[in-house]
Parts: structure tokens; C-alpha cells; sequence
């Protein structure tokens, strides 16, 4: 899309900057397309509301179900690496409250629009119990987990049966559930067969991806002992955080461009940037986790943060509203190899002269940085774009294609 097309209309700034953000998900608008994603950080109902109130579009407690038969989580079970802006996580949680906790308030919580409650796919007969019970009121949309690593690892690795799916989705429509139900899968190379089929199911949505793995990992301690990060029998955790930022994307985007389903994107966002690319890759609304929960009681802060970054990003890139960018990338997929190289172009106001594009180009087509005035010899240039993604201030960018 042309800069032309994206031109922001100064009126609406003016008279409400936060509707540039509102997104509609099922006929439900939402003030914001950030979503916090289901886990530790809300599992009982006077959690949600710092989370409203700081900004965030809805949140989705810890998933529930018609039993919670684990009590406790293993300790530890929760492993945290990585440094700022690019945390990982493994988690060994499996507790949660069933849905007699929420039962008494579900009106309540219904009533805000801004609630998407969570239920375990796992156990058919529970999960369309669940889904009974919570369709006498009026949600956005019910989100029905398959994807969870530990009920992968433990229970049949069910978000990858596509049996098990069919028959989740099939028994939850039978039995006359009318909230629009999105069902949440696991990455894995079937995920857009897996779409495909909860969507021929009668799914209304996907929502993309959960936690990854269980993948192992342990400290290395004193005389080369090996200590378990995790409590877990077997030691490993399900994965979250940047490392799944791609893989998420991808798996959006090829759900989008397809399956046609509406899809809501999750999996180590945690910047504006983040936020549009889902979104452009086809994402209607974007959930967020593992980069609030790094910050631990300060985690609400992170939606009001994130928000203003959007507006901000937004604002840079001459968007007028985050639902305008939906699906604007789905056309990449089917561009075809380009052969010719792309010599980078030179801007010498933004050089600083680090030399970082220099002692990343194999070819030597790059002299001169340390003067801050850049020389490509295109005759040795091969086009590869590295230079471009290495330099921290846009001296060096790729030629735009038509």
C-alpha cells in the first residue's frame, strides 16, 4: 500500500487518537488489537482490571475447565532467559481455576466486552460443558486451547490430531454453541492443515501460536552438574517469548493467506513493529504474554506503553488505523525470486560512521564509513542486504521494488 493510501486524516487525530487503534473482532469492537494472552498473570477476577484500565483490548484468563484435577505446579516452574526486549521463557504450569470459580461473576465479566475466556479442548465432553455454561452470555469469542505444550507432550500431542480437532470443534457446534469459538493451536508443520479442518468444522477463528516445545534446558553447576531449570518430570517447559516472534508470523500469515480464517496472532510480540506485521500478516487482534509477564507487577504498564508506542509507529509510517495494515503482506507469499541485485542506497545524514556495514560485507563493496561518507562499488556488490540490516541508523537501505 502507497504512502498516498495510508495518509492520516488530521480531523480524526484530533478528535480521538485512541480510535486509530479499535479493532472489531466477531461485531465486538475492541479499544485496542493488544490482547493479554492467557496465563499466570490473570488467573482470578480481581487481576483483569489493572489490565483494562492500563489499555489492553481484552484479556484472557488462565484457561478453565469443568475439573481442575492439579492443584499445585511443580517447583520450580518458571525459567526465565535472554536479555531486555528479547526474553525467553520456559513455564511447567498446569494449574487454573474451573469454571465454578468464575461462575458466580461470569455476567459481570461478560458485560465488559473485553473478556475472551479460555477452556481446554483437551476433554471434549468438559470443554462442551464449559462452553454451555459460558454461551448463555455475550463474549467476544471463546478460545479453545489445544495447543498447550504440556497436553502435546503428556495427552497425544492433540494440537496436531486433526481427529481430535474435527470431533472438538464438530461436538461444540452440535451442541448449539453461538459464541463465535476460535481454537488455539501449537506450531508444528500441520498447523495449516490443522486450520484447515477446524475451519471446515464450523471454527470461527484461529488463534496462533501457543507455547512451543516442551524443550529442555538446565544450568551447568559446580563439577559440570547438570541442575534442572524446571520441576517438572522430564525438565522441560514450554517455550514463549522472542525466539517464537518468526515462527508465529509465519504461521499467521500462511493460516491468513490459506485457510481464510480469521486468525489472532500470538507468540513473542512485544513492540509496536511486532504488533503491525502480525497485523499486515493478517492478524485481527494480537495477543501478548511473556513480554508483560517479564516485568512482573509492573506488567499492565506494558499495554499503556505498548499503545502509545503504536500511535507513535503509526505516526512514523503515515498509518491512519492499526486495522487498516490487516493482511497488506499476504501478497509477499506469492512474489516470485528476484534475481537482480539490489544495490543499497547511501543516505550520509544518518551515517555515525560505525563501520558495522563494513565488517559485515563478504564481498569488500563497502569503503569509507569511518568518514561517514559510504562508497558501494557496484561491481562488487552481490545485493544481499545484509549491510542494510545490520546498520542502526538507516544510512544504508535497500531500493524499493515497483
Amino acid at each position: 500500500m502507497s504512502k498516498e493510501e495510508y495518509r492520516i486524516s488530521p480531523t480524526l487525530i484530533e478528535q480521538d487518537p485512541k480510535k486509530r487503534l479499535e479493532v472489531d473482532l466477531f461485531g465486538t469492537k475492541l479499544p485496542s488489537p493488544l490482547i493479554l494472552g492467557s496465563g499466570t498473570l490473570v488467573e482470578k477476577q480481581e487481576q483483569m482490571d489493572p489490565y483494562l484500565l492500563a489499555g489492553a483490548g481484552a484479556v484472557v484468563p488462565r484457561t478453565t475447565r469443568k475439573v481442575m484435577t492439579r492443584q499445585v505446579h511443580p517447583s520450580p516452574h518458571l525459567y526465565q532467559t535472554g536479555h531486555r526486549g528479547k526474553e525467553m521463557m520456559l513455564n511447567a504450569e498446569w494449574t487454573g481455576a474451573d469454571i465454578e470459580y468464575w461462575r458466580p461473576n461470569l455476567e459481570r465479566l461478560a458485560e465488559t466486552k473485553q473478556v475472551i475466556m479460555s477452556i481446554s479442548g483437551r476433554d471434549i465432553p468438559g470443554c462442551i460443558e464449559v462452553c454451555k455454561t459460558l454461551d448463555q452470555y455475550h463474549w467476544p469469542y471463546l478460545e479453545i486451547n489445544v495447543g498447550c505444550a504440556h497436553s502435546n507432550s503428556h495427552h497425544g500431542f492433540i494440537t496436531r490430531n486433526g481427529d481430535h480437532i474435527r470431533k472438538l470443534v464438530d461436538s461444540i457446534k452440535s451442541a448449539g454453541v453461538q459464541t463465535p469459538i476460535a481454537i488455539k493451536l501449537g506450531h508444528s508443520d500441520l498447523i495449516v492443515p490443522l486450520a484447515e479442518i477446524a475451519k471446515e468444522a464450523g471454527a470461527d477463528a484461529i488463534v496462533a501460536i501457543n507455547t512451543y516445545g516442551p524443550l529442555f534446558d538446565f544450568d551447568i553447576g559446580q563439577g559440570g552438574v547438570a541442575n534442572p531449570v524446571l520441576g517438572i518430570g522430564g525438565a522441560k517447559g514450554g517455550m514463549s517469548g522472542k525466539p517464537l516472534f518468526n515462527i508465529a508470523l509465519t504461521d499467521i500469515a500462511e493460516i491468513s493467506y490459506q485457510v481464510g480464517i480469521p486468525a489472532i496472532g500470538c507468540g513473542g510480540v512485544s513492540t509496536a513493529e511486532d504488533v503491525i506485521k502480525m497485523m499486515m500478516a493478517g492478524a485481527a487482534a494480537v495477543q501478548i504474554y511473556t513480554a508483560a509477564h517479564v516485568r512482573g507487577i509492573n506488567a499492565p504498564q506494558f499495554f499503556t506503553q505498548l499503545n502509545g508506542n503504536l500511535i507513535a509507529y503509526m505516526d512514523k509510517k503515515g498509518i491512519e488505523t492499526a486495522s487498516l495494515t490487516n493482511g497488506k503482506a499476504l501478497s509477499l507469499l506469492s512474489q516470485e525470486t528476484n534475481l537482480d541485485p539490489l544495490i543499497p542506497e547511501f543516505h550520509s545524514e544518518n551515517c555515525t560512521g560505525c563501520q558495522k556495514c563494513m565488517s559485515i560485507c563478504l564481498p569488500r563493496a563497502l569503503t569509507g564509513a569511518k568518514t561517514k561518507n559510504v562508497v558501494i562499488e557496484e561491481s562488487k556488490c552481490i545485493g544481499c542486504g545484509h549491510c542494510t540490516s545490520v546498520c542502526p541508523t538507516q544510512a544504508l537501505t535497500m531500493k524499493e521494488r515497483n
